[in-house]
Parts: C-alpha cells; sequence; structure tokens
C-alpha cells in the first residue's frame, strides 16, 4: 500500500514536468504571437497554470502521505 502512493505520486510529478514543458512551450509561443495581434496560444498557456500547481500539491500530498501515514 505504501508503494502503491509513492508510484501514484510519481505518476503524478511526471504530469507536473510534462505540464510545465508545455506550458512553457505555449506561452512562449503565445507572447510571439502576441507581438502580432492573436491571443489564443497565450489564452491557452495561462490555462495550464493551475494544472501545473494541482499536479505538484497532488504528487507532494500523495508521497508525503506515504512516507508519513506508517509512523
Amino acid at each position: 500500500m505504501k508503494i502503491e502512493k509513492i508510484i501514484k505520486g510519481a505518476i503524478w510529478f511526471s504530469l507536473f514536468i510534462l505540464t510545465i514543458g508545455i506550458c512553457s512551450i505555449f506561452l512562449y509561443i503565445g507572447f510571439n504571437n502576441y507581438r502580432k495581434g492573436n491571443i489564443t496560444v497565450l489564452v491557452i498557456g495561462f490555462s495550464l497554470l493551475p494544472l501545473i500547481f494541482f499536479c505538484a500539491f497532488k504528487g507532494l500530498k500523495l508521497i508525503i502521505s506515504a512516507i508519513f501515514d506508517s509512523l
């Protein structure tokens, strides 16, 4: 049971890293397109920011609960 929580936490952390990469690409492209008057990609990039924090929180919560629940 403890190892399963750690694995789920690692999966959430991998989603966290993946979301950081995707969000940074969207923000880079969005700010370049903002100069041309198009803000669609920039809005997508900013909408992914809460997902980054959610994935980090969920992964950290699972790993910490796996470590400290057995004590």
